[in-house]
């Protein structure tokens, strides 16, 4: 989770005129903050109007579904940023509950990201080498009954973590929760050792058949928003938790400079993913004037090989 990070953004903001090295440091990290705040606005935007329109416009398929549960995670992920930056800006006081309560909302969105992109990239994998198989043991409403059970998932871990982990960030308490450091690591055993790999390799597989498909087969615009969405992921999100365990045998690194500009990437990607869709989507072709998003949107999310754009 992010407990450290943002309690050494508030001290920061609350400590920035005791040193002329704070003040230093503070200006930088005011800097990144101003930077971060517009394009967190940006995402929650383009989240909206995404949800928007996979609610009410676009089709239904399997893969919509699971975009739809993705663009939630962002979004909540999205809101945490923006409170959490605003109060660095404003060095507002605020209650360890209340900080406590948007780590745990924090926690719940990422981690839910993280499992719905990880069961994104899976289905799809099946879906393109497995074709025959897939169409004929996939339950009905599966994608619907695969995110309920991943976003329970992630709550399980984020209350688990935040109960488990509660002593050790009160600093009125002395007492440190022996249970907080096992759960950290299966936290760290379920989200890297376990997800991650699927998707990463899910991913590669994805991309090694675009590469090897012939020119005369246009490539699938599902599988160029799949590959893109993780590389995303991977290069601005993923550093976070991944700095984060090193962080834990290099005490050094832990830095507040340091996790904020990584989680000034994790904002990225969730503002990001939006923008990619509609991205992926845009063609030279002739678009609908009247709803140019949801055609682009269409574009990138129901052409799978299996419904005619």
């Amino acid at each position: 989770m992010a407990e450290t990070y943002s309690l050494s953004f508030h001290t920061i903001g609350q400590h920035k005129y005791a040193a002329t090295e704070l003040e230093t440091g503070y200006s930088l990290q005011k800097t990144i903050v101003v930077i971060s705040i517009p394009i967190c606005i940006l995402g929650l935007l383009g989240n909206a109007i995404i949800f928007c329109l996979l609610c009410c416009s676009i089709k239904k398929t399997n893969f919509t579904v699971y975009f739809l549960n993705l663009v939630v995670a962002d979004f909540v992920v999205l809101i945490y940023y923006v409170i959490v930056f605003a109060l660095f800006l404003k060095a507002v006081p605020i209650s360890l509950y209340s900080l406590n309560i948007m780590e745990l909302a924090h926690a719940f969105g990422f981690n839910a990201k993280t499992y719905v992109l990880t069961a994104i990239t899976a289905e799809r994998y099946v879906m393109v080498f497995s074709p025959a198989w897939y169409q004929l043991h996939r339950p009905k409403h599966f994608s619907e009954i695969m995110c309920t059970i991943l976003w329970g998932l992630s709550g399980m871990l984020a209350i688990i973590l935040y109960y488990s982990c509660y002593l050790e960030t009160d600093t009125l308490l002395m007492e440190t929760n022996q249970h907080c450091e096992p759960t950290k690591m299966a936290r760290v055993i379920i989200n890297l050792l376990v997800f991650l790999p699927i998707m990463v390799f899910s991913t590669y597989l994805i991309f090694t058949r675009m590469l090897s498909v012939s020119q005369e087969t246009p490539l699938r615009r599902l599988d160029i928003t799949i590959v893109a969405t993780v590389l995303l992921f991977l290069i601005f999100a993923a550093s976070v938790r991944i700095i984060e365990i090193i962080a834990r045998w290099v005490p050094k690194i832990h830095i507040p400079i340091l996790f904020l500009i990584l989680h000034f990437l994790d904002a990225i990607d969730s503002s990001g993913n939006p923008y990619v869709y509609l991205i992926v989507g845009y063609s030279k072709t002739k678009t609908d004037c009247e709803k140019p998003l949801q055609t682009l949107l269409e574009r990138a999310l129901l052409d799978d090989g299996t419904t005619e754009m």
